[in-house]
């Protein structure tokens, strides 16, 4: 009996210190949880242990079922802003081919069918999207089509013509054409292809001019200004519209000398477009909100060197002989007149691209000049 009551008050001795150890770690491990999250925010201690503890990226922002996923990989599918689950590689996707000279150029004779997708995250301005070809549509599986019927919250496609232009509507047989170059934005990404910056112009132009949407998506301010020297050399143009967002000269270090590069560019084959040049100055969403989103929204470092960009480029386009519009400036202007803080998120259809209503803004401030200030 004693050496029993001996034993046990060896495990005793043994395993009271042992949980009052392991409590003890814990409340120290808590209050110190509680202290670093207090001095750093939660949201940068969650964003640690996802580093130290990664997963796969799509699930952070996506509900993407294994077999739904498995079968986007089969149709070759591309899925962006989740961490490209189906490992397509960048700019090598369905809208574009190789060119030895502009690095890639749109596919001729292609239709893309786009899905944006529900985020799992609160406040995603940067949703996740999927895209399929459009002759895949009839080999994709009910399951596939049950997930983007209720995990989609808009469908709409991309269509490219047989010149490896993205469609202009209403199509106009004119001679007389007017060139639209930059990146995704003028591209129209986010929309369907009548409510492209371009098709919005062409509406308003009429038959007056025919409207070709010379933007790709990625291109750079160089890259515009290649496609733009390419086909200006084997056709006059009426004019020349160059949509310029503001990470068109990321490429370097100096934004503004990157702007001028491009812009003296443009003026050295001006006389194929009629000496009719018109820029126009995208900014992202988080740039024109900035008074919403603050800490969350921009780096002090890119807003100083955008504002630097929208103080520039008016007196480089002076010297030029160009007409300048500040996209900046047209959001706080459709601000004021609607009186809404709010109607700043109706002109984009993510965080930098532009909604069927922010094309249609960006195209009648263009056609002021295409109808009342062009020579020619």
């Amino acid at each position: 009996m004693e050496i029993n009551s001996q034993k046990k008050l060896q495990r005793y001795n043994i395993i009271y210190p042992y949980i009052m150890g392991c409590l003890t770690v814990g409340f120290i491990f808590f209050i110190l949880s509680l202290f670093i999250g207090y001095k750093i925010g939660s949201k940068n201690v969650s964003n640690i242990i996802q580093n130290v503890f990664p997963s796969p990226k799509y699930k952070k922002v996506v509900n993407l079922p294994k077999d739904v996923l498995k079968e986007l990989i089969k149709v070759d599918a591309v899925i962006e802003k989740a961490g490209n689950p189906t490992e397509q590689a960048e700019h090598d996707t369905l809208a574009v081919i190789p060119h030895d000279e502009l690095k890639y150029v749109l596919r001729p004779d292609t239709k893309m069918l786009v899905s944006m997708l529900k985020s799992t995250q609160a406040y995603n301005f940067d949703p996740p999207i999927v895209i399929l070809r459009g002759d895949d549509e009839h080999l994709i599986s009910e399951r596939l089509r049950s997930y983007l019927k209720h995990e989609s919250r808009l469908h709409y496609s991309y269509s490219i013509d047989s010149n490896g232009f993205r469609r202009t509507l209403p199509y106009v047989d004119s001679n007389n054409k007017v060139l639209i170059i930059g990146d995704n934005v003028p591209f129209g990404v986010g929309v369907a292809d009548e409510y492209t910056i371009a098709s919005h112009l062409q509406k308003m132009v009429n038959n007056r001019y025919r409207v070709v949407n010379g933007g790709v998506g990625g291109y750079d301010g160089q890259q515009a200004f290649s496609l733009a020297e390419r086909l200006g050399s084997s056709s006059k143009f009426a004019g020349l519209i160059y949509v310029a967002c503001q990470n068109d000269f990321m490429i370097t270090e100096d934004w503004i000398q990157e702007a001028e590069i491009v812009l003296t560019k443009i003026k050295a084959i001006s006389e194929r477009f009629s000496d009719n040049i018109i820029i126009v100055l995208h900014t992202y969403m988080e740039y024109n909100l900035r008074d919403i989103f603050l800490e969350d929204g921009w780096k002090e470092k890119r807003i100083k060197r955008t504002n630097e960009l929208r103080s520039t480029l008016p007196e480089m386009c002076k010297e030029y002989d160009y007409e300048y519009y500040d996209w900046t400036e047209i959001v706080a202007d459709f601000m004021e007149r609607e009186k809404t803080i709010f109607s700043r998120f109706a002109l984009y259809a993510d965080h930098c691209h532009l909604s069927p209503l922010g094309n249609r803004l960006m195209a009648s401030k263009i056609f002021n000049t295409v109808e009342f200030k062009w020579k020619g």
